[in-house]
């Protein structure tokens, strides 16, 4: 017989043994009765032959048993044997199953929802054609060492001509705009992109077409859920008008879902081929690239290296420190939150660590229980490996169970994380977050390791008991000796070691984000309602025709302030450009008068932020003027412009003198030297984690071109959100294709500082899910011990000592545990707490008062662990614990 064939025989008869056992027995029965008609012939009487034909056989079930091995896969029939046989002994003790069910559950369920996260977010690749040769070119400063996401329209374009290293390349620059469809307005992501942007990824349309060079500035391609929301079906918006600005756009396309770059994003219009700004001094845009056929990331980069040499050389005076990186797209995505991910992931291993220690124990008391019926195995002739296997089938039946009913628990937290992820952390690609084939092999693959690393330990222990002080055991209770008790009380203090790093950890979050919630801002928060305005300009800031329509529109938001502030419930109201917190922002270098020199290179000069400002403003956000004055209704386009400066500037540029009546010059978006009218304290402009920095602060009304968008804000002595319908209604009754969305300052700065708050969040609740199972374990390690020395302690009792004195004895058994594992893990959270120093604000790693809340947090919970075990200890009647011995 052919190897193949007795394979295939063997796996036929290993899933199909209900018919394989029958035929075996018929074999064994048949060869029986011809022995005893042998014997028979011979003269035997039938009783005789049949023990002569048992004789001359063998033993039968031993026949079998080699016929099996030959006819099967004789392991894998062991091991069908030892699932049953575990599935049955399970069954029998509902209450240790559901607990360790329970137990293993929790750990697996919350590292498999954790992967999830992950693998969607940081392992999947993107859903493009050949994303892994998508790339995104950022600048890198050679002297700092700092990359910065936006090119310069010059470097853009000569990164564009090299052919031979992309096969397509484009820019884009957008984020949230007013679009306006027949009489509605709203904010909607839009990015304006270089006609090449779909070539770059790839993704066909759902309908119509994708951008041609004739398109620019005329075109838009849309989201199919935009589509359908505003024209009920994708093929319905083709040909569609919608106005972006004021600038009117017909739809020549719908995306597919599968189009979802940049996030966020429902519009892409089409831009002019070359990038209207092509001064290599402001960094304006974005870029992405597909990588020619054959060219690898190495040789894109070094011929990107080649080419900011070449620009070096031309145009020292912007690009001399200057060179181009470009990175995968999908590395450039998860970039600022891969830590923050694998750092929580590690978190809720440790999860995992305790649960299994947790266990162990509970398997090893249970083996203990059970170390007369593993005697009495091993008395009738099972081998170690036996026991061992048995012992391991019960591990790995709990641990798939466990894991089974993880996956339900992961996918209740999974939907938990991105609804909280969603609403409060920008994650990345949450849309690609699932549990998909990968996320099943992880929870399979964590199971199976999960029984091993509970199971083994107490396997081996049990496997290696005396089988004759077993069967001679007289008391009730079964003990596996002083080797079991050294791993049980080692568990213990690796449940607790890891559960305090935990709770050191989660205390220095929490300290850091009391910290970043304390932390002066230097504006008001409570109280104010922010709106975001867009109010469309026509025309070229350039002629004239269009200079005045942006001036009216500069007007317009002078009036709705003043109206605004007449609403009943406003104490005042003002607006900006580049709201502390807000989604605008910009920045750049400058110069003071007499001091620099404005042009050239502008990598020389000093840098601050540039907002823009009205009257009422500072008042309003109770940012203090601390030198000359805030802007007045005097300071407009026709007059000599002016600026404000921070606080932090005026100390940068002017040092101790005074900065009123210098002159100041920046290239935001006219290069005009503005007087210094008055200063202003400093603020903490992007979040309350960012350091203030220079600001120079312009009028709104100076500014005309870039006071198309503005967000208005008004301090209120009602509920802001009270007065939204009064706010919207105030406004579209003086133009009504003002585009407007609401939040609050409060808001605003609660989701500027969302990342640390879900850091905090997520190792908070891993942390008290690990004290909840260091402490489940330690009282059921306590309860076991106090069990094993009932007979001890009634002796104790009967020979006078007090109730008190048990107690203390048992507590101070579980001190030293808690005692040693209270010094490992410490010793291993300052070990490894250069981890956690980039997420901290406000403290260090050393943080006293986080290691004293964790003690305080730990030692109370231990000690309940331990009392009640010892209470009953206490209360053991020396009588009936005499009898038992």
């Amino acid at each position: 017989m052919s190897a193949l064939r007795r394979f295939l025989l063997r796996l036929h008869n290993f899933l199909r043994p209900g018919r394989t056992e029958p035929d075996l027995a018929r074999e064994v029965a048949s060869h029986l009765a011809l022995l005893e008609d042998e014997f028979i012939r011979r003269g035997m009487t039938p009783e005789e032959a049949r023990l002569a034909a048992r004789r001359a056989f063998g033993g039968v079930e031993q026949t079998k048993e080699l016929h099996r091995d030959a006819r099967s896969f004789g392991w894998l029939d062991d091991a069908r044997r030892d699932l049953r046989l575990a599935v049955r002994t399970l069954r029998r003790a509902p209450g240790f199953t559901a607990a360790i069910v329970l137990t293993l559950a929790l750990g697996v369920g919350a590292n498999t929802a954790m992967f999830s996260v992950i693998s969607g977010v940081v392992l999947k690749p993107l859903g493009y054609p050949d994303a892994d040769r998508i790339v995104v070119v950022l600048n890198r400063w050679t002297d700092t060492g700092q990359t910065q996401p936006n090119l310069a329209g010059g470097d853009e374009i000569d990164i564009r001509a090299r052919r031979g290293t992309f096969d397509a390349f484009a820019y884009y620059q957008g984020g949230e705009v007013g679009v306006r469809i027949a009489d509605r307005a709203e904010f909607t992501g839009t990015v304006f992109v270089h006609p090449d942007f779909f070539r770059v990824f790839g993704v066909p349309p759902a309908a119509g077409r994708l951008f041609n060079r004739d398109d620019a500035q005329r075109s838009a391609i849309v989201s199919l859920g935009f589509a359908e929301r505003n024209f009920r079906s994708a093929a319905g918006a083709l040909e569609q008008p919608l106005s972006i600005g004021s600038r009117p756009y017909e739809i020549v396309g719908v995306m597919p879902v599968a189009m979802r770059f940049p996030a966020r994003t429902e519009v892409w219009a089409a831009a002019p081929v070359e990038p209207n700004n092509r001064n290599r001094g402001g960094h304006n845009y974005l870029a992405v690239g597909r990588l020619a056929p054959g060219v690898s990331l190495e040789a894109a980069n070094a011929d990107l290296s080649a080419l900011a040499i070449q620009l070096a050389r031309s145009f020292p005076d912007t690009n001399l420190r200057k060179t181009f990186v470009a990175v995968p797209l999908r590395d450039n995505l998860v970039s600022r939150v891969r830590a923050t991910l694998f750092v929580m992931m590690g978190a809720v291993a440790l999860v995992l660590l305790i649960a299994c220690a947790n266990v162990a124990n509970l398997i090893l008391a249970r083996a203990s229980g059970r170390s007369r019926e593993l005697a009495v195995r091993a008395a009738l002739g099972a081998g170690r490996r036996h026991v061992v296997s048995q012992l391991l089938a019960e591990s790995l039946v709990l641990a798939l169970v466990g894991g089974a009913v993880g996956l339900l628990f992961a996918r209740v937290g999974l939907e938990t994380l991105l609804r909280f992820g969603s609403r409060y952390v920008p994650l990345p690609r949450l849309d690609d977050v699932q549990t998909d084939g990968r996320v099943l092999l992880f929870t399979a693959a964590v199971s199976v390791l999960t029984a091993v690393a509970f199971g083994l330990v107490p396997a081996r222990q049990a496997s290696r008991g005396d089988v004759s002080a077993a069967l001679n055991q007289s008391g009730a209770r079964g003990t596996l000796g002083a080797g079991s008790s050294r791993i049980r009380n080692g568990l213990v203090v690796v449940q607790i070691a890891l559960s305090f790093i935990l709770a050191i950890n989660a205390g220095l979050l929490f300290r850091s984000f009391a910290a970043l919630t304390d932390t002066p801002l230097g504006f008001r928060t409570q109280g104010i309602l922010v709106a975001y305005a867009n109010a469309p300009a026509r025309g070229s800031i350039f002629d004239q025709s269009g200079l005045d329509d942006y001036l009216r529109v500069g007007q317009l938001f002078a009036d709705v302030f003043a109206r605004l502030g007449q609403i009943p419930g406003v104490i005042s109201a003002g607006g900006a450009m580049g709201l502390p917190t807000g989604q605008y922002d910009s920045n750049g270098s400058y110069a003071v008068e007499g001091k620099q020199t404005f042009g050239g290179d502008f990598h020389r000069l000093p840098s601050a932020g540039f907002r823009l400002a009205s009257p009422g403003y500072f008042r309003t956000m109770a940012i203090p003027v601390l030198r000359g004055r805030e802007f007045d209704d005097g300071d407009r386009y026709e007059r000599p412009f002016v600026a404000v400066i921070s606080e932090s500037l005026a100390r940068e540029s002017f040092g101790a003198g005074d900065p009123i009546g210098h002159r100041i010059m920046c290239g935001f978006d006219s290069d005009k030297w503005m007087t210094i009218v008055g200063v202003v304290g400093d603020v903490r402009q992007a979040s309350p984690a960012s350091p203030p920095g220079p600001q120079l602060y312009m009028p709104l009304r100076q500014h005309p071109y870039a006071a198309t968008n503005v967000q208005m804000v008004m301090r209120t002595s009602v509920a802001p959100e009270s007065l939204i319908g009064a706010v919207r209604q105030t406004v579209r009754s003086m133009r009504p294709d003002v585009a407007m969305k609401f939040t609050t300052m409060e808001a605003s700065v609660n989701d500027s500082i969302a990342a640390p708050r879900f850091r905090m969040t997520l190792v908070s609740t891993f942390a008290t899910l690990a004290l909840m199972l260091a402490v489940a374990g330690m009282y059921a390690v306590m309860s076991y011990v106090t069990a094993q020395r009932t007979s001890e302690f009634g002796l104790r009792v009967a020979l006078g000592a007090k109730a008190a004195d048990v107690v203390r004895l048992v507590l101070r058994g579980a001190a030293r545990l808690v005692a040693v594992g209270v010094a490992l893990g410490l010793a291993l959270a300052l070990a490894t707490s250069r981890i956690v120093t980039n997420m901290l604000f406000g403290i260090t790693p050393m943080d006293t008062q986080a290691y004293a809340g964790a003690l305080l947090l730990a030692l109370p919970l231990t000690f309940l662990a331990a009392i009640v075990p010892a209470i009953r200890a206490a209360r053991v009647d020396p009588m009936i614990a005499l009898r038992e011995q």
